[in-house]
């Protein structure tokens, strides 16, 4: 019974809906919705979240994690493959909404000027902010993760300054447009692993 029962919430959990995406982003969009966006990581890799905003080629997330909102996400629209918009995601916004967590969503108001991917990063710098971005060279090959300040921005690419895993600078990595797969920042993990490396210096 109990198998069953897994096999079936893991059926309908992955049961992505091909339809048209704008649909989904803009019910997410307008009626704060949180939804899933099934990626075409290697790794399945899936994201939970709120759209805060929809470009001609990306949209932005407010991500969800254990019915709390964390992060922004930038998702290029072609690493999506699909939308998940079940029973599961409407008890999630249920929760949503009776844990308060829907008052602290706050659109990054930034990001209303900013229509292409290469006017985010430009902002970013000018701003001070230091995002993460994910980038995937090939399709099906392992990504590479990229977490540092904004040291340029050109037609073609951009640059970090980058730290490790091990919380030590690196070196300055130029990174292409077309190679991004998501970008993220002000969520937990960059905000704290950033004010760390911020008070060693180094920059």
């Amino acid at each position: 019974m109990w198998l069953v029962w897994l096999r079936r919430a893991a059926g309908d959990a992955w049961r992505y809906v091909p339809m048209s995406f704008k649909r989904k982003y803009d019910k997410s969009l307008a009626e704060r919705w949180c939804m899933r966006f099934k990626t075409t990581h290697p790794d399945g890799d899936s994201y939970a979240g709120i759209v805060t905003h929809v470009k001609p080629s990306f949209i932005v997330l407010r991500e969800e994690e254990s019915f709390e909102l964390d992060g922004v996400i930038i998702l290029p629209k072609r690493s999506i493959k699909g939308v998940r918009d079940g029973k599961f995601d409407l008890c999630c916004n249920e929760i949503l909404r009776q844990n308060g967590a829907l008052k602290k969503l706050r659109p990054t108001r930034w990001l209303d000027s900013c229509d292409t991917i290469p006017q985010v990063f430009v902002s970013m710098m000018r701003r001070g902010l230091w995002p993460a971005v994910e980038t995937l060279t090939e399709p099906g090959t392992d990504g590479a993760l990229y977490i540092g300040p904004v040291t340029g921005v050109g037609n073609g690419g951009f640059s970090l300054w980058c730290y490790d895993a091990e919380g030590k600078w690196e070196k300055e990595y130029e990174l292409r447009y077309d190679e991004i797969f998501r970008i993220e920042f002000d969520s937990k993990y960059c905000n704290h692993f950033n004010r760390y490396m911020k008070s060693k210096g180094g920059t």
